[in-house]
């Protein structure tokens, strides 16, 4: 019989707790009148003295179309440039290996506007790729 070995946790390990003046407010706090003190110590919970605002993260509009069709669509902007493209794709993802673990083969969407890496689809086949007008920009 193998005896059982309990590690000690460390103070890093322990769970710690909340301090009242830090704690978020709960949606039973929502129905409660705003007063002026309420909403001043609602401004120093959400902004620290300390912290520093992310700097915003780059994102990419897509949409997919005929989901349920054996050839399905989607639109979506080019990563690098935001021209619009529209491809049509067709099949099963695709698993392969990766480091002797199985993991699904992207499919890299040349941009006809860059020349660069558009998007990855795990996807079978690409069949087509066209450029359009980004419905997202103004």
């Amino acid at each position: 019989m193998i005896p059982l070995v309990r590690s000690k946790t460390n103070a890093a390990e322990k769970p710690q707790h909340l301090e009242k003046s830090k704690a978020k407010r709960t949606s039973a706090d929502k129905r409660k009148s705003k007063s002026p003190q309420q909403s001043k110590q609602q401004g120093q919970l959400t902004q620290g003295d300390d912290e520093e605002e992310l700097p915003p993260e780059r994102c990419q509009h897509i949409q997919f179309l005929d989901c349920n069709s054996s050839v399905g669509r989607v639109i979506f902007e080019c990563y690098h440039c935001q021209q619009g493209i529209i491809s049509e794709y067709t099949g099963e993802p695709v698993i392969g290996e990766y480091k002797g673990h199985p993991s699904l083969i992207q499919m890299k969407v040349q941009c006809p506007n860059c020349e660069q890496t558009a998007i990855r689809l795990t996807t079978g086949q690409v069949l087509s790729t066209t450029a359009i007008p980004s419905p997202w920009q103004q």
